[in-house]
C-alpha cells in the first residue's frame, strides 16, 4: 500500500446534503440524470422520471417496471436507449432488457432475456459507452450480456465469465477500453478477468467476508481506464491498471466508505460512506456533502450528481472543483451550456447557505482549526455496545428485560442472586415470583416464560415447570431472546446462533458472519442486530428470521450519524423497530424491501425506555437508571 495522501481542506470543505422527496415508497435508486431530468427506480417497483429545479423534484411520470411491490435492481445505459431490469418470478431471478423510447419509457417492443439465475441478482451495470451489461448475483455467477449490429439488425449475445466457485458476486465493472473486469466477491476478494477470454490477471482479498444480501458496494474504473476505485474501507483506494502501488484518499469518511464513482470527463471521482459523500479531484479532498440518511446509488449528469438513499430522498450536489492545482491535466469541458452552469450555481447556492450561516456565527477570537478538526470536535467517535433490550447495566438492583409482558429484576445478594419476575398481563399466583440465579447476567422475557442466562448455562422458566441447556465449552453466551415457541442465543467467540424449542429441542445452529449488538423475539420472528469490526464508529447489520416460514432477510441497518443503538422491539403488528441514541425510531417498511424508514423523533435528551408499540403508538417510561 501506499502512503496516505492527506487532502488538502478549506474552511468551505463541509455542507450539508439537501434531500428532496423521490416519487416512490421506501428506498429509491437513481439511475439516469440529464436533460433536467432524473430517472429513478424504488421501493413501489416503478421507474419514474422526475423534472428538476435546484433541489426540488417534479415528477413527470411513473411506470411498472416490477411486478413485485418492492425496489428492483434496474439500471439505464450512459445514452439511455437500455433499461435492464431484474426481479423474482416463479422460475427463478430474471433479468430483462427493455428498449426505451425518446421519452426514457419503456417501449412497448418485447423486452429480451438476459438470463436466468437461481439466486438473487445482487448488481447491474452498464459499460461507461457500449451496450455490455454486467450481471452479478448471489449464486457466484459473473455474466455479460452485450448487443451487436448486424447491418439493419441487432442481435445479443451473453457470456458466462465465473460460475460459483468464489461466493456471491457482490458488485462487478468493465473498464471503458473492455478489455478488463474486475469483481467484488462475499469472500472479501477482487478479482479482474480479461475479457471475454475470462482469463484471470489479479487476485487479492481486500475487505472482510460478508453475507449475502448484505454489504452494498460499488466499483468504478476512471474513464481513460488507468485506475479502479475500491470503497469498502474510510479510506478510498485506487488501484492501478497495472495492479502496481495502491494509493489511498483519506480525511473523506468517518464510515467505511460503499460506492465510488468517477464523473464522465474523470476529473470527479465521489465516494459515499454511512453519513456523507466525498467529492475528490486530482487525488485531492474537495468537499464533503453530510447526509442525515444513508446514501444508496449515485448518478452523475453533467456537473451535478444526484445521490438516492434508503430512505427515499434524493441530493443533487453540484461538482464544482478546483483544477489550478499543479497537477491539472484537464479542465472543465469548454462544451458546458449556460442551462447546466445555472442548474450548478442554484443548487450550489442552496448547499452553501449552511456554509454561510456557519461561518457568521464564528467567535471573533477563536483559535484557528481545520474543518477536519472542528469535524472531531463536535462529533467524537461513537462506540456500541451490546445490550439486552430493556436491561440496566449498574446497580445491584438492575433490569435483566422491560418490555410489553413485564419486568426481569436482577437482585444481588451478600450470598445469592434472585430474579424477581412480574408478568404485567397474567395477574394470577404465579404472575409474580423468584428464581435463585446464581450466576446469572442476562434475561429476556416472553409471554408467560422467561430465560435466563450465565456463562455457562441457560434456563428458561415457565410458571410450572423449567428447562436447563449447557453450553458448549469455550462458548460464552451475550445475547439472549425467547418467545412461547422457541429460545435463541448468542455464543461467543464462535459467533454461533443457536436456537431451540423452549424445552431444548434443537431448531437450528447458525454460523454468523459478525459481532452480535442486541436480539428481540415475537412470536415466531427473530431480529437480531451484529456489528462489523467497527474502525470508528458502529457498522451495523440485521437479520430478520422467520421460523414458521423457514426465511431469512438481512442487510445495513441505519442509524443517526454519531450515534449508536439504544433499543429493538417488534410492534403488535409484527413489525421491526430501532432506536438510536439521536432519538430516531425506525421501523421496516416491509420484509421484501428491506427498508428502514424514520417513525418519530423523541429527542436524544430526553431519555424515554420504550415498552411497547402497536397501534401507530410508542409507550414509554422515562429513564431513572
Amino acid at each position: 500500500m501506499a502512503g496516505e495522501v492527506d487532502p488538502p481542506v478549506t474552511e468551505s470543505v463541509f455542507a450539508q446534503a439537501v434531500l428532496a422527496a423521490a416519487p416512490h415508497g421506501g428506498s429509491c435508486e437513481v439511475l439516469r440524470l440529464a436533460e433536467g431530468k432524473l430517472w429513478t427506480s424504488g421501493a413501489d417497483g416503478r421507474l419514474a422520471c422526475s423534472s428538476h429545479e435546484g433541489d426540488t423534484l417534479s415528477r413527470n411520470w411513473a411506470q411498472k417496471i416490477s411486478k413485485r411491490l418492492d425496489s428492483p435492481t434496474a439500471a439505464i445505459s450512459l445514452d439511455g436507449r437500455l433499461l435492464a431490469v431484474a426481479e423474482e418470478t416463479q422460475a427463478g431471478f430474471q433479468v430483462w432488457v427493455h428498449e426505451l423510447d425518446a421519452k426514457g419509457r419503456m417501449s412497448l417492443q418485447k423486452p429480451r432475456n438476459a438470463g436466468r439465475f437461481t439466486l438473487n441478482i445482487r448488481h447491474l451495470s452498464w459499460h461507461q459507452t457500449l451496450p455490455y451489461l454486467c450481471i452479478s448475483t448471489d449464486d457466484g455467477k459473473l455474466d455479460v450480456w452485450w448487443e451487436e449490429s448486424q447491418g439493419s439488425s441487432t442481435t445479443a449475445s451473453r457470456r458466462q465469465l465465473l460460475k460459483g466457485l468464489e461466493g456471491g458476486v457482490r458488485c462487478a465493472a468493465l473498464d471503458p477500453q473492455s478489455k478488463l473486469l474486475a469483481a467484488a466477491f462475499t469472500s472479501g476478494q477482487l478479482v479482474i478477468l480479461s475479457f471475454p477470454e475470462a482469463a484471470e490477471k489479479y487476485r487479492s482479498t481486500l475487505w472482510p467476508k460478508s453475507v449475502s444480501g448484505s454489504g452494498h458496494l460499488r466499483l468504478s474504473w476512471q474513464p481513460n481506464g488507468k485506475r479502479l476505485a475500491l470503497p469498502g474501507l474510510r479510506s478510498l483506494r485506487l488501484l492501478p491498471r497495472d495492479f502496481g502501488e495502491v494509493q489511498e484518499l483519506t480525511g473523506g469518511h468517518r464510515y467505511s466508505t460503499t460506492m465510488a464513482v468517477w464523473s464522465p470527463s474523470g476529473e470527479v471521482l465521489a465516494s459515499a460512506s454511512l453519513e456523507a459523500v466525498a467529492l475528490w479531484s486530482n487525488d485531492c479532498l474537495q468537499r464533503i456533502f453530510e447526509f442525515k440518511v444513508e446514501p444508496s446509488s449515485f448518478a452523475w449528469g453533467g456537473q451535478l450528481l444526484a445521490v438516492g438513499t434508503k430512505t427515499g430522498q434524493v441530493a443533487l450536489l453540484p461538482a464544482l472543483v478546483h483544477t489550478d492545482t499543479a497537477n491539472t491535466t484537464t479542465g472543465p469541458s469548454e462544451k458546458e451550456t449556460k442551462e447546466e452552469v445555472a442548474e450548478v450555481k442554484e443548487v450550489s447556492e442552496v448547499c452553501s447557505a449552511s456554509e454561510k450561516q456557519a461561518e457568521e456565527t464564528k467567535s471573533a477570537d477563536a483559535e484557528p482549526s481545520t474543518p477536519l478538526e472542528k469535524r472531531t470536535e463536535l462529533f467524537q467517535p461513537a462506540v456500541q455496545m451490546k445490550f439486552q433490550p430493556g436491561s440496566t447495566h449498574r446497580g445491584r438492583r438492575r433490569l435483566l428485560a422491560w418490555n410489553e409482558h413485564g419486568c426481569l429484576k436482577l437482585v444481588i445478594g451478600s450470598k445469592h442472586r434472585l430474579v424477581e419476575v412480574d408478568y404485567y398481563k397474567c395477574r394470577d399466583p404465579s404472575s409474580l415470583r423468584e428464581i435463585k440465579a446464581d450466576g446469572v447476567e442476562i434475561g429476556a422475557l416472553g409471554p408467560g416464560l422467561c430465560a435466563l442466562a450465565s456463562s455457562r448455562h441457560v434456563a428458561v422458566h415457565w410458571a410450572q415447570s423449567s428447562f436447563e441447556h449447557l453450553v458448549p465449552d469455550g462458548q460464552c453466551v451475550e445475547a439472549l431472546a425467547v418467545s412461547r415457541s422457541f429460545v435463541a442465543f448468542f455464543a461467543s467467540p464462535q459467533r454461533f446462533l443457536h436456537i431451540f424449542t423452549p424445552a431444548f429441542t434443537r431448531i437450528a445452529e447458525l454460523d454468523m458472519p459478525h459481532d452480535i449488538v442486541s436480539m428481540v423475539a415475537f412470536d415466531q420472528m427473530l431480529f437480531c442486530v451484529f456489528q462489523a469490526q467497527p474502525e470508528v464508529e458502529p457498522q451495523l447489520h440485521f437479520a430478520l428470521f422467520d421460523l414458521q416460514k423457514n426465511d431469512k432477510i438481512c442487510g445495513c441497518l441505519p442509524i443517526s450519524p454519531h450515534s449508536t443503538l439504544r433499543w429493538i422491539g417488534f410492534s403488535a403488528e409484527e413489525q421491526p423497530l430501532t432506536l438510536d441514541s439521536g432519538g430516531v425510531l425506525r421501523a421496516m417498511l416491509s420484509t421484501s424491501s428491506k427498508s428502514w424508514i424514520p417513525v418519530a423523533e423523541v429527542g436524544h435528551e430526553c431519555k424515554l425506555w420504550p415498552v411497547e408499540a402497536g397501534g401507530g403508538v410508542l409507550r414509554c417510561m422515562e429513564e431513572h437508571f
